[in-house]
């Protein structure tokens, strides 16, 4: 379904950007308005690299601001892999297969690097090669551990090393001989999704502050593509069915009686590029090619701006990790699962509110800062009450929950999810037909 949007796919120019040495002090005030032409100085593609239980969504923010400031889309690259097997030795080969693509498909000289959490280990890995980091025009190491220098061999590659003292799961710092950014208040999700981060980003690689640090609002339609892929493993699924269907914001129920749009995934688990309304409520549903594994049902709030990283996790089968975690989700007709998911940030207790159905989920509990909790699931464990209590094996985890609440679903109903007085109300779907996933963007 390209339609109209193969304009999206564009002639790239011959010229480098140029990178910045020094990382200049970054105003969010008075800012100049959105650019309203193409980015003349962003000919080098971007790399970016999430980090442990992420998927390429991590970097969602970053892309609109990228486009928001000229880049195209096509120029802006999500890596996916196995967060879950840190160990193997394959990762840095499949990112190095990733970038020469990249190369080929743009016809680059070389990509600029960013990598966030573990995804800075990655990173750091991949450039400790000087055939591989002559690639790579600049890195960008955000929310991860301290190294003892700037990426490369013998510290070669200017790196940028982005960070934040109130970020809870990274052992950060400054790293001797990098440009160092400390910008504190933001959790470790935050770090590699807030406005002043970017403009840092944008600093560093283009000696000059962005034309905005807004993400410019698009529409009526606007133009959004994405993947459906395993959870955790981030392994893609070929011949998904995605479905895309309009709700009503105050019910989370369908306005219509067939989906909008109706996709099946290629064999990189891509679907779209699609033109939808802008700010508007839909529900996107994925359905995998085994008719054994769980479909999800995704409420999203309104796309202002185009988003190409509208990723569907699904649940992997058993023996893998993600598998055995999730294979305890009830799969009843009496019952709702909801897994509210927090893309951009953390739930921080005393920073931030997160209720659903009226319970409050951001407790000292559920939401201490160490936690740096992104995602909750919400089932019952049995009893048909809500107890507010842990269920699953998801505490032992960083960024995860489980909590014991019982959503019914003998009649149609709303469930409503509200994050920092923002409301999203998902349908009360019966766990035997799929989970339901409410999305703050």
């Amino acid at each position: 379904m390209v339609r109209l949007l193969l304009l999206a796919i564009f002639a790239l120019g011959s010229l480098a950007c140029t990178r910045a040495d020094q990382l200049s002090n970054i105003s969010l005030e008075n800012t100049p308005p959105p650019l309203q032409v193409e980015c003349d100085t962003c000919n080098y593609p971007i790399v970016m690299v999430h980090g442990f239980l992420a998927s390429g969504d991590t970097w969602t923010k970053f892309h609109q601001l990228f486009t928001s400031n000229g880049y195209k889309w096509r120029m802006l690259y999500a890596f996916d892999w196995n967060s879950l097997n840190q160990a193997g030795t394959g990762n840095t080969q499949l990112l190095d297969q990733f970038i020469d693509k990249v190369l080929a498909e743009t016809g680059a000289t070389h990509v600029r690097l960013m990598g966030h959490s573990a995804g800075g280990g990655v990173c750091y890995t991949y450039l400790s090669d000087a055939t591989r980091a002559a690639k790579v025009d600049g890195y960008v190491h955000i929310g991860s551990s301290v190294q003892p220098g700037p990426a490369g061999p013998g510290g070669t590659e200017p790196t940028l090393n982005l960070w934040s003292p109130d970020d809870e799961i990274a052992n950060n710092g400054d790293i001797t001989g990098a440009t160092n950014a400390m910008i504190p208040g933001k959790d470790h999700y935050q770090i590699a999704t807030s406005k002043e981060s970017f403009a840092a980003v944008w600093q560093f690689f283009h000696n000059s502050p962005p034309a905005t640090l807004d993400i410019t609002p698009q529409g009526p339609l606007v133009c959004i593509a994405g993947k459906v892929l395993y959870f955790g493993e981030n392994t893609p699924l070929e011949n998904a069915k995605v479905e895309i269907w309009e709700v009503n914001p105050a019910t989370g129920q369908r306005v219509g009686s067939s989906p909008d749009f109706t996709f099946m995934t290629n064999a990189e688990g891509n679907y779209g590029p699609e033109n939808i309304k802008a700010n508007t409520t839909f529900e996107f549903v994925a359905t995998p090619p085994n008719s054994s594994q769980r479909v999800i049902h995704y409420f999203r709030e309104g796309i202002t701006h185009l988003n190409s990283l509208v990723y569907l996790r699904t649940i992997p089968p058993p023996p893998s990790l993600a598998g055995l975690l999730l294979a305890g989700l009830p799969k009843v007709d009496k019952q709702t699962v909801v897994n509210v998911f927090t893309a951009s940030q953390a739930v921080v207790n005393g920073r931030d509110t997160l209720t659903a159905a009226g319970s409050e989920l951001s407790t000292a509990q559920y939401a201490p800062p160490s936690k740096t909790a992104i995602t909750y699931f919400l089932y019952d464990d049995g009893d048909s009450q809500t107890e507010l209590t842990p269920v699953g094996s998801f505490g032992s985890f960083p960024f995860l929950n489980g909590v014991d609440m019982f959503f019914p679903t003998v009649a149609a109903g709303t469930i409503p999810l509200v994050m920092n007085g923002r409301t999203l109300n998902v349908q009360n779907i019966k766990s035997s037909a799929g989970v339901v996933v409410g999305v703050f963007d």
